[in-house]
């Protein structure tokens, strides 16, 4: 048993078990942070192998140009690419190549805009009862035919289907959004971000937390190896994780903090990346959508001369179906449907392809999905998960951001420096 004194433990080195750290190691407190993984990061992982500039094979973009991660990015003397993926985006009508908006037959130009219309509307509106998205968009008028559109253009960005999307809890954010709306990429890609800002922060990797006994003013972290005491601690594991019970609280969380735990959603994410020798697409491609099964493609080597990479993120249902197929079918149905999308039909993409892989983040153990949502009904959970109790716990993580935007990385980082404060 270790005897050491700490101040805080932090559970979790992603991006808000970092930010909680960081704020108060640089304030003189003792701190550890325990990782179950063999590296830092969580759901960000930044791959420098596939090609020669970084892949990012979770959370890939900075989301707004006043987001907490730009001054982060400065401090660090790293650099940004602006991607403007919403202003080019590219939809494909049934079987037909993808083009820009202003190409596409009128009435599905019309639909297109109208639903991003009511959905940037939604925090105009006075309260309104805590329905889906799909219902609130049923009562603007869509068909179901719509509704598909809207699905991989607002659902699925929020990994989920647009059935079970709170309305509440989008116009919280709506409302709360403080980051702006311009859209980058790191050059030298998310890991070198937390590589500078873990520096010399102490981080215990390969230690999984089974037990966290709470209470009087103390805690005590049992590990597969040790015990170790603090005063407090900082649990910033993914929502999932939490209520898959994979860390026993003694005694129980109470009830609400429980319920509202279990309120949380989190689907499968994936993504099906591609290497080419060289480009198929034109150098100012950023996002192409359509209503197939890889419905959501984009350029990760955008503003970058001469990559040959595009990827495909897809999430909730349609990410089940990449999902159950083996990774070479899962690949394969990719290059299918992006080959059309591309207009590249007398090419044959798959013996064009120098390098494929599929991250597919349901099968990771310590997400167990991509980012959390919240269904009709549960929209007040977000401020329960993100409580403190007993005045020894402490919750962050992109699902705790309720005064942010969640499912962001600057979400979890906001929600780090907040748990942090209020230890």
């Amino acid at each position: 048993m270790s005897t050491k004194p700490y101040d805080t433990l932090v559970i979790g080195a992603g991006a808000a078990g970092l930010a909680a750290a960081r704020k108060l190691h640089d304030s003189g407190q003792r701190i550890l942070i325990l990782e179950a993984r063999d590296r830092i990061g969580g759901r960000i992982w930044t791959d420098d192998k596939f090609t020669d500039f970084p892949i990012e094979l979770g959370a890939e973009f900075i989301h707004g140009e006043n987001a907490a991660t730009i001054d982060l990015v400065h401090a660090a003397g790293l650099t940004t690419i602006p991607v403007d993926r919403y202003g080019k985006l590219r939809w494909a009508p049934v079987s037909l190549p993808a083009v820009p908006l202003a190409e596409l037959p009128a009435e599905l130009r019309a639909t297109i805009t109208g639903l991003f219309m009511h959905y940037r509307a939604l925090p105009q509106h006075d309260p309104l009862p805590d329905i889906s998205l799909a219902q609130y968009l049923r009562g603007k008028g869509w068909d179901e035919e719509a509704l598909k559109i809207a699905d991989v253009l607002l659902a699925q960005t929020c990994c989920a289907t647009l059935e079970d999307l709170s309305c509440a809890d989008l116009i919280r954010e709506m409302r709360a959004d403080h980051a702006g709306k311009e859209e980058f990429r790191i050059r030298e890609g998310y890991g070198a971000l937390l590589k500078w800002y873990s520096r010399d922060l102490p981080i215990q990797l390969n230690t999984l937390v089974r037990d966290i006994h709470w209470g009087e003013g103390s805690v005590t972290v049992i590990t597969a190896n040790e015990t170790l005491r603090a005063r407090r601690c900082i649990i910033t594991v993914p929502v999932s994780i939490l209520a898959r019970g994979t860390i026993r609280f003694i005694p129980d969380l109470p009830e609400d903090k429980h319920d509202a735990i279990h309120a949380f959603r989190t689907e499968p994410a994936t993504k099906l990346i591609y290497r080419f020798r060289e480009p198929f697409w034109d150098a100012e491609t950023t996002f192409i959508c359509h209503n197939g099964l890889a419905t959501r493609w984009w350029t990760p080597g955008y503003g970058r001369d001469g990559a040959a990479v595009i990827g495909c993120f897809v999430t909730a249902d349609k990410a089940r179906i990449l999902d159950e197929q083996d990774e070479n079918r899962a690949l394969t149905w990719g290059l299918t449907e992006l080959n059309w999308l591309l207009d590249a039909r007398d090419t044959d993409l798959r013996k064009a392809s120098i390098g494929a892989r599929r991250v597919s983040w349901a099968f990771d153990a310590y997400a167990r999905g991509g980012y959390a949502h919240l269904p009709p009904g549960k929209a007040s959970a977000r401020p329960i998960l993100a409580r403190p109790e007993g005045g020894v716990l402490f919750f962050a993580g992109e699902a705790t951001a309720h005064d942010s935007n969640p499912q962001t990385v600057h979400g979890a980082l906001e929600s780090g420096w907040r748990a942090a404060a209020e230890c």
